[in-house]
């Protein structure tokens, strides 16, 4: 089984963990923010955030990447809102989770890119016969314990994540957080 085999689900895994935690982020910008801006940011973030989700459900279904224009613009969208929230978001936004989204958000990007180049490539050579993208069931489980272990303490990380029951284990990443305003 080829390498390519075994990671061709990764890219809609890395699009389902930068989403999820755009929309939570998202929902802590909302609910704790302070003003417009903030909330607008929330707006937005959670909007990204469903679109990315969405993306890597259409490009698990398919097996490949999957409309690589659109997988750019949403990894570029989330990449400058996840920074907008950094700049006018509410103080409380732990830089952890930011980092986890963005990281994941630029690998959609960069893969999303590198499929979009193949593509170009191909349509200008002779055309081959396509055969049906394989993904490999390892391969999702070990891509979803990799997205399990970085995007679960990020999500825990953010302000809504913080107020969730047993969230104690902020206390890692966002000191003084304790989940219940302090025990």
């Amino acid at each position: 089984m080829s390498p390519s085999v075994l990671v061709r689900s990764w890219p809609a895994l890395a699009a389902w963990g930068a989403g999820l935690l755009q929309l939570g982020l998202g929902a802590g910008a909302i609910v704790k923010g302070v003003d417009a801006a903030d909330r607008g940011v929330g707006v937005l973030l959670a909007t990204i955030g469903a679109g990315t989700v969405a993306w890597g459900v259409f490009a698990l279904m398919r097996g490949r990447v999957i409309a690589p224009r659109a997988g750019i613009v949403i990894s570029l969208a989330g990449l400058l809102a996840v920074t907008a929230l950094l700049v006018v978001g509410p103080p409380q936004t732990s830089i952890y989770p930011v980092v986890v989204s963005a990281g994941l958000g630029l690998a959609l990007g960069v893969v999303s890119a590198v499929a979009l180049r193949r593509a170009d490539r191909s349509r200008s050579s002779s055309p081959a016969a396509r055969t049906a993208a394989r993904t490999s069931v390892g391969g999702l489980i070990v891509g979803a314990f990799l997205m399990a272990g970085l995007v679960t303490p990020a999500l825990a990380a953010t302000p809504i994540g913080s107020d969730a029951p047993g969230a104690e284990v902020n206390e890692v990443f966002m000191p003084g957080h304790g989940g219940h305003g302090g025990h």
